[in-house]
C-alpha cells in the first residue's frame, strides 16, 4: 500500500475540488515545486489513489431535468441473477450510480432522466421485464442541497 504524506494529502485534497490546478498554483498550495507536485499526481494515478479525472457536467443542462433515486430488491441473491442485474445497470447510460448494499433492499441507483416518460421507460426495460424483480422503490429529487464528490481528507 502506497503511504502518503501530508504533501499528498494536500494535493489530494486540492485537486479533488479543482482539477485544472496549475503546477504553479499547487505548488503554492502545498509548499513544494511544481515539478515535484506533477511527480506526486503521478504517482498517485500510477498507484490508483487517483483513480480518475472528470468533469462534471451539469445534467440540466444537457436535458436531464430528473433524478430519481430507485431502491431495488431482487427476488433472491443468486450469483447469476445478481450478475445480470449489475451488468445491465453498469451498462444502462441512464444509471449514473448504483450501489449493492445491506438492508432491506439489494441495489440503490441514482438515474438521470429527461423527464418521467424517460423513467417509465427505463421501468419497463429494466424492472418490469425483468422476472428476478422482487420490488423496487422509487424517490424523485426534489431539490439537490449537497453534491460533492471529494472525498473528505485531514490536512492538519
Amino acid at each position: 500500500m502506497l503511504e502518503l504524506d501530508s504533501f499528498d494529502l494536500k494535493l489530494l485534497s486540492a485537486v479533488q475540488k479543482n482539477n485544472n490546478l496549475t503546477a504553479t498554483h499547487l505548488s503554492e498550495i502545498v509548499h513544494l515545486s511544481p515539478a515535484s507536485c506533477l511527480r506526486r499526481l503521478k504517482r498517485l494515478r500510477d498507484h490508483k489513489v487517483i483513480t480518475k479525472d472528470v468533469a462534471i457536467a451539469d445534467p440540466a443542462k444537457l436535458g436531464l431535468r430528473v433524478t430519481i433515486i430507485v431502491a431495488v430488491t431482487l427476488e433472491s441473491e443468486q450469483s447469476h441473477i445478481s450478475n445480470k442485474f449489475k451488468k445491465d445497470m453498469h451498462d444502462a447510460e441512464e444509471v449514473t450510480q448504483c450501489y449493492y448494499v445491506t438492508g432491506d433492499h439489494d441495489y440503490i441507483l441514482v438515474l438521470s432522466l429527461t423527464d418521467m416518460s424517460h423513467y417509465e421507460r427505463f421501468c419497463n426495460k429494466y424492472f418490469f421485464k425483468n422476472p428476478h424483480i422482487k420490488k423496487f422503490n422509487t424517490s424523485v429529487m426534489i431539490n439537490q442541497i449537497k453534491f460533492e464528490t471529494a472525498i473528505p481528507i485531514d490536512v492538519s
